[in-house]
């Protein structure tokens, strides 16, 4: 045998290195392979579980899904065998465990869990049994979501190993890491190149990661893991555009009123087509207008305030920018309303989920009046925000929108904000009360409420003391305290009431079972579920409520001087799929403008006849509104909501930046356009430039709150 020929031995050991390096070639393949799989198979089933189907956009999520997966081979392919495998399990446990909570948060609340609500998401899980409910409901979805997990557990155990590389090769980690990085920077460049595939407009999936930040839709067209980066973005830099405005040739910067004068007649023409019943409200407010005597409409403006003065008085950029802005909005005028209730006291609520499906005659007679016989708003829509109630709440209170990057109420209160009702109120010689029979640090309503003017706020565990039954009592919440204000000569109440919250059931919600025996008589004969009634029977407690208020005010011969205002938070999304079909006798659930429709009321005892306004509002329509009728001062440019018995134009906003006008229904998910008038009448431009103004004004509230503009025009302190 020749010394150079290998041996039998030699052979051996050689088919046994080449099948290690096989092995380890095998292994350092199954990560890029496993990763991708499981991010792509993530987001197909986050999509399914929420949009019940997909369509062409999920091909974006899908490709970031890729990138995302060579992304954590690359990250579990540096180190020793032990740490890549502490760094996978680690790195996909917690995206396991994001998925199934952002499924969980939208199961509770129909809307996505942004990571500025993961601090405050302890106080939105409060409720263990709604939680625990949900989870039951969705085991099997959940333990879809854990599969991979599963999966990557029993790979790792009976075949692949987490090693660095190739044996016997020097360079071969290092190579392989060099390829891997490389792989995952090639596939977020295409992913992101593909972006343009469905073009660049508004709401494409390219303007969602290029352009303005929305996270309904971002996560329908870009997937959880990109929306999430968006969400980082924007948390971390502060802001969700670079807009920028110039300062209107034609600013209204009025020292009088007479430019304005021409549009009066129109105005007054306008407002008696917006709205019916006029006739019989003038004796309800004591107007004896007649043809020859035509009342002078105003501006509804603070005349101190100079916006080209503003706008030059300061070197910020972003001031500048939003004075130019309402340098350039057209104000609400005054109307044959205007003071209607001036120096009334006032009871404000808003009212947890409440429906005007679940109002009735029999059930809830009071909110029913409410409702009914005093304005009656049919053409109102109630839009459910980023943050539950805090953010419906925020646009009743301040009439601005909420932004989904923050906490915009918490934030506000920071900020001044004069007119809130409270403060605005208050510089009237009112005194102002405000009341939540929840947690006072739900939330963080006791910084909110007193900086909106409600210097006494109660709460529980801060001077609210009612019975805990673990659902609180609306009711026992207004016997508790009416005595703080009932002998004041001016008084400003407000209540964020709780006895309405979800869950609908008899098992574990005190209110529903209070009120079970009373609900199922009046409501027999309407063949409603157990759940639809028990809905009823959880909001029968705040008519209750006010039922009794009104007994106690009239007594107390103050009554017919107190105007009421009762608008809810959010449509009850905690009612199971099919319920609220009941509940409206028609199919809503399916159609996302409808299902946002909703009422609010206005009333008062002394009013003559109902006043019946069938022109388009929303939430944050309602603050500009009440001012108005108190006959307020106050300047309608600064709020993003408009007196709703003016002439101004019709607009509502929802949280996807999807509008509604009198001439269209615009859906920004889909992009289609619904038009309400024939198309001929429409302009040809006019849906660019309310998809600009929807952005606007939702990008001023924002900056609004976050610059504590109303500090900068009326000259006080502030910590910018």
């Amino acid at each position: 045998m020749s010394r150079n020929e290998p041996t039998d031995n030699t052979r051996s050991s050689d088919k046994t290195l080449h099948s290690k390096s096989t092995v380890k070639r095998r292994n350092s393949l199954w990560r890029p392979v496993f990763f991708s799989a499981a991010f792509i198979y993530m987001e197909l089933l986050f999509h399914i579980a929420i949009y019940h189907g997909i369509d062409s956009n999920i091909m974006h999520p899908l490709t970031f899904a890729i990138a995302c997966g060579l992304t954590l081979s690359a990250l579990t392919s540096f180190w020793h065998r032990i740490a890549n495998a502490i760094t996978a399990y680690t790195i996909w446990g917690i995206f396991t465990v994001y998925y199934i909570a952002q499924f969980v948060y939208y199961k509770i609340f129909r809307t996505f869990l942004s990571l500025v609500s993961i601090g405050g998401a302890h106080d939105a899980m409060n409720f263990k049994s709604v939680l625990f409910a949900t989870l039951r409901a969705n085991w099997y979805v959940i333990l879809l979501f854990l599969l991979p997990l599963i999966c990557l557990v029993l790979l790792n155990k009976l075949k692949f190993t987490f090693d660095r590389g190739r044996i016997g090769e020097s360079n071969g980690v290092l190579k392989g890491v060099i390829v891997q990085t490389a792989s995952s920077a090639v596939m977020w460049i295409a992913s992101i190149c593909l972006l343009a595939v469905h073009g660049t407009g508004a709401y494409t999936p390219y303007s969602l990661f290029h352009g303005r930040y929305v996270l309904e839709l971002s996560m329908n067209k870009l997937g959880v893991i990109m929306t999430t980066g968006r969400d980082c973005t924007v948390i971390i830099t502060k802001s969700n555009s670079d807009k920028t405005f110039e300062l209107a040739e034609s600013a209204l910067d009025i020292q009088g009123r007479s430019n304005s004068m021409s549009s009066l007649s129109s105005d007054k023409e306008n407002q008696n087509s917006k709205s019916s019943g006029n006739e019989s409200s003038n004796s309800a407010s004591g107007s004896n207008s007649t043809e020859s005597s035509e009342p002078q409409y105003v501006p509804q403006i603070d005349e101190n305030i100079n916006f080209t003065q503003l706008y030059n008085s300061t070197d910020d950029d972003e001031l500048k920018s939003i004075t130019a802005y309402f340098s350039g909005v057209q104000p609400t005028y005054t109307d044959e309303y205007t003071g209607m209730f001036k120096d009334y006291n006032v009871v404000f609520v808003t009212a947890e989920s409440l429906s005007t499906y679940g109002i009735s005659k029999e059930a809830t007679p009071t909110l029913y009046k409410i409702y009914h016989e005093g304005f009656e708003f049919t053409n109102f829509y109630n839009p459910l925000w980023y943050h539950s109630t805090i953010d419906g709440e925020f646009a009743n209170c301040l009439s601005q929108y909420p932004a989904s990057s923050k906490w915009s109420f918490e934030e506000s209160a920071d900020t001044y904000q004069p007119y809130a009702l409270g403060n605005i109120l208050n510089s009237q010689g009112y005194k102002s009360y405000g009341y939540h029979d929840f947690d006072a640090t739900y939330y963080d309503r006791t910084s909110t409420h007193p900086n909106m003017g409600y210097t006494t706020f109660k709460a529980i565990g801060a001077g609210l003391d009612i019975p805990d039954h673990v659902m609180y009592s609306d009711l026992e919440c207004i016997e508790a305290v009416y005595n703080d204000f009932i002998a004041d000569d001016h008084f400003n109440m407000y209540l964020m009431s709780f006895s309405g919250h979800l869950p609908y059931n008899y098992d574990n919600q005190y209110i529903c079972q209070k009120n079970r025996e009373e609900a199922e008589s009046l409501l027999s004969g309407k063949g409603y579920s157990d759940e639809a009634v028990a809905y009823v029977a959880a909001q029968m407690e705040l008519d209750k409520a006010l039922e009794y208020l009104m007994d106690k005010l009239e007594k107390a011969g103050k009554l017919d001087n107190t105007l009421f205002v009762v608008a809810p938070d959010h449509y009850p999304y905690g009612l199971s799929d099919g319920v609220y079909n009941e509940l409206a006798g028609k199919d809503i659930e399916d159609d996302d403008f409808e299902l946002h429709r909703n009422q609010f009321g206005i009333w008062c005892s002394s009013m003559g006849k109902p006043v019946v306004v069938d022109k388009l509002c929303a939430s944050i329509d309602i603050l500009p509104t009440v001012l108005n009728l108190l006959g307020a001062d106050f300047d309608s440019r600064l709020l993003a909501g408009r007196n709703i018995l003016s002439s101004s134009d019709e607009l509502v906003i929802f949280a996807d930046q999807s509008f509604i006008t009198d001439k269209i229904k615009y859906d920004a998910s889909t992009g289609e356009t619904i038009y309400l008038v024939p198309e001929s009448q429409v302009p040809d431009d006019y849906l660019d430039s309310m998809i600009a103004e929807v952005e606007n004004r939702l990008y001023i509230s924002d900056e609004v709150i976050g610059t504590d503009y109303f500090s900068f025009v009326y000259g006080r302190s502030s910590d910018r």
